[in-house]
């Protein structure tokens, strides 16, 4: 317990030393997301610290992070694919629309087995950091197939925020797996791990580092161009098929 309280701690200390500088060097204005969250989480860390409110709090804190943890790949999208609106927009949407997906059936299930354990909240983290782990590969694809350079404060959002996503799906499917025997391991790990992601985030953080500008030979703009007309194509067809077929 003693550790577990020794992480926490750590979490908060350099959390106010990233928010802090943050507000220092007007890096909230640029990230506003990420800072949103860092904030939030900052001051849910220490709510939850005072007497009586970690045993009813904790998942309410957990619960608070998974929703703004979103706002940090919507930060890391309006950066790295702003010069490729239309690809941005794309994986915006498709972000948002699982995002939706995932929360109502996650909010509905309990709703229809009039309750909300923390077995059914292990369950929805799982679920929700399964969607940024993917979101996040598929991020990472499209950056190294298309070569896109990015900037020290994206290099860092993304690595920090990708080892907290990876360390959590680990330590859910093992906790899912031995149950309450790794109960305990669990606590530290989740706590370390995000500990571990804030000390990336406020050395790639420490001061602003504009993104390079993109090289004029990548083309996921007129890729995705090309996949939007041949979908509208597609569709088209299908729609002219179905009519034919439907006269009689």
């Amino acid at each position: 317990m003693v550790l577990f309280w020794s992480i926490w701690l750590l979490g908060i200390f350099v959390d106010s030393l990233l928010v802090c500088r943050g507000l220092a060097t007007r890096l909230t204005r640029r990230y506003p997301f990420f800072y949103a969250y860092s904030g939030s989480v900052l001051l849910g860390s220490v709510l939850i610290m005072l007497p009586g409110v970690y045993p009813h709090g904790y998942w309410q804190y957990q619960l608070l992070t998974l929703v703004l943890g979103y706002g940090i790949l919507l930060e890391i999208l309006n950066h790295v694919l702003a010069p490729y609106p239309g690809a941005s927009r794309f994986a915006r949407i498709s972000g948002l629309l699982a995002f939706a997906i995932v929360l109502g059936f996650c909010a509905f299930y309990p709703v229809a087995r009039a309750e909300w354990s923390a077995g059914i909240m292990i369950q929805f983290e799982r679920n929700l950091r399964t969607i940024q782990a993917i979101f996040i590969c598929g991020l990472l694809a499209i950056i190294s197939y298309y070569r896109i350079a990015i900037g020290k404060n994206m290099k860092g959002m993304i690595a920090g925020y990708g080892l907290y996503v990876s360390t959590s799906l680990v330590s859910l499917a093992l906790r899912s797996y031995a149950g309450m025997a790794f109960d305990e391991i669990w606590k530290v790990v989740q706590p370390l791990s995000y500990d571990v992601s804030l000390i990336v985030w406020i050395v790639a953080l420490w001061s602003y580092h504009p993104e390079p500008v993109p090289e004029p030979a990548i083309s996921l703009d007129a890729d995705y161009g090309a996949f939007v007309a041949r979908t509208k194509t597609a569709f088209g067809l299908l729609r002219a098929y179905l009519v034919k077929t439907a006269r009689p």
